[in-house]
């Protein structure tokens, strides 16, 4: 199974800029430079990153030509998008993961697994789980968590049928 890469959100499509499919984009500051002209923005559609080639960048990185953003009507279709670029372990630094180390326990109380790491993906962060000699990934959806016990390390979520059944994995 192919899997699309990892992505870090790092702003938003705020508006079109005139009428060429050029677009006026927010970048958080830390993120500043890790992007340059060539290189692929993400934008976040339907959950799920679409990779667009920069073909143009002003020189404080607020106005961007997207390829295959032409014209008005593409560029509004795509104002207030967030936007993503390739992740990299250094967007890490001082982001410390509460929940690596955590049992996770279902509805039930009956146990999951160890939580090993948590994943980003366009949409929300997953949850790597070590499950039955297994890793499994549970999305981190703040609805589903019901308790969260730091004493005990444990997290306990309301998980849909049939998520963590190691049986129906494919190998």
């Amino acid at each position: 199974m192919i899997f699309p890469p990892k992505t870090t959100t790092v702003g938003k499509i705020v508006s079109k800029h005139g009428f060429k499919g050029n677009l006026n984009i927010h970048i958080e500051s830390e993120f500043f430079d890790e992007f340059n002209e060539g290189d692929y923005l993400f934008v976040i559609i339907d959950q799920k990153g679409v990779p667009f080639l920069i073909e143009s960048l002003n020189t404080n990185k607020q106005i961007v030509k997207l390829q295959f953003v032409d014209s008005e009507e593409q560029a509004l279709e795509l104002v207030g998008k967030e936007i993503a670029i390739l992740y990299h372990e250094d967007h890490e630094i001082g982001q410390e993961n509460p929940f690596i180390g955590f049992t996770l326990l279902d509805q039930h109380n009956t146990l999951i697994g160890q939580i090993s790491g948590i994943e980003t993906y366009p949409g929300h962060e997953m949850l790597l789980v070590i499950c039955e000699n297994r890793e499994i990934l549970i999305p981190l959806i703040e609805d589903w968590i019901t308790n969260l016990d730091e004493d005990s390390r444990t997290l306990q979520m309301t998980l849909p049928e049939g998520l963590t059944n190691p049986e129906d994995y494919e190998d």
